[in-house]
């Protein structure tokens, strides 16, 4: 009887045991470089909620501001599966999948946040980049808009002569990087932790970004004169680690894309509520001015004759160019 009590006992504690080491939930950590905006808000927000709609069988943390490296580090961690998800510009994306960097064209797109991901939700363009970025062990769930980009000088630009000749920190993305070169500037890929040293320490001359990224992260410090030009659509994604992903059960998977569908709806609201807020913040802290719109139609010509020319001849992009045209062409007729 007792030896028949004690192997009851026994076989209950291995039970309970294996229970707790059944129920012990996995780390999950979600990755971007920004610090104090949108952008790491939506950050937050995932890693708080995954672990709230798992019911605890997700131990998800953020970690904003760089915190796992640069972009590009945080890429590579992520395709291998040691980074489960992050928050990414489209133009970093194009390191691993080139295709993605199309969405950095100049004058591409309407500023606003929803407008943004409205378009990219349907655009078969973007479809076709997230099967290209599938098989390189990414995986898209969705794009979506930060807001319109505009310059942050050291000094006042009035017209397009103002910026040709100054260095220009830009995403390494060959768009981007064509586009300054259209313009007769100097475009220097850079990571955005390195941007405060490189205007302080006079590196570069300017930077582009959204207001609120510029506000929020204190840019305005080191340079003072924002110049509104909206000539880029920052787009970023939100993207898993496909090993990752892959290896959950189903109802895991399931509660995976519950959490992104709901950091979506609430990043279009917290980007298009931060870039009224940041454009606010830096017309009292800096000197906010709008280029002329003569001046506009001259980045448009050029980069229309330079770039947009470039890539359209692409023999990698120019398929995805032609859809992106399209694309535009039905969603804002």
């Amino acid at each position: 009887m007792r030896t028949l009590v004690k192997l009851i006992l026994t076989a209950g504690t291995l039970f309970w045991a294996g229970t707790v080491l059944g129920q012990a939930p996995m780390n999950i950590r979600v990755g971007n470089a920004t610090a104090n905006d949108a952008q790491a808000a939506m950050n937050a927000f995932f890693a708080e909620h995954l672990t709230k709609n798992s019911g605890g069988r997700f131990k998800a943390s953020s970690h904003p501001g760089s915190a796992l490296g640069t972009n590009a580090q945080m890429l590579s961690t992520l395709q291998a599966g040691a980074l489960q998800v992050m928050v990414i510009p489209t133009g970093f994306l194009a390191a691993a999948v080139p295709e993605m960097g199309l969405f950095d064209m100049p004058f591409l797109l309407p500023g606003e946040p929803a407008k943004i991901t409205a378009f990219t939700a349907k655009s078969k363009a973007a479809a076709k980049m997230k099967e290209i970025a599938d098989q390189r062990g990414i995986q898209v769930f969705a794009f979506y808009g930060v807001g319109a980009q505009s310059l942050l000088t050291k000094f006042p630009v009035t017209k397009l002569a103002d910026i040709q000749g100054k260095r220009f920190r830009v995403i390494p993305s060959p768009p981007r990087v064509g586009a300054y070169n259209d313009w007769g500037s100097i475009p220097r890929p850079m990571e955005l932790g390195e941007v405060y040293s490189a205007l302080q320490q006079g590196t570069v001359d300017g930077i582009e970004n959204p207001s609120d990224v510029i506000y929020r992260m204190k840019l305005h410090e080191a340079a003072r004169y924002y110049t509104l030009t909206l000539h880029s659509a920052f787009v970023n994604a939100l993207i898993f680690s496909k090993k990752w992903f892959d290896g959950l059960s189903k109802d895991l998977q399931d509660v995976v894309l519950r959490t992104a569908r709901e950091t979506i709806v609430f990043g279009d609201e917290a980007n298009t509520k931060a870039q009224v807020e940041g454009l606010e913040g830096l017309k009292k802290d800096a000197i906010v001015t709008r280029m002329p719109e003569a001046e506009i139609q001259k980045m448009k010509d050029l980069n229309r004759a330079g770039i947009w020319k470039k890539m359209r001849d692409d023999p990698q992009r120019g398929a995805i160019v032609k859809l992106l045209e399209e694309d535009i062409a039905t969603y804002f007729k």
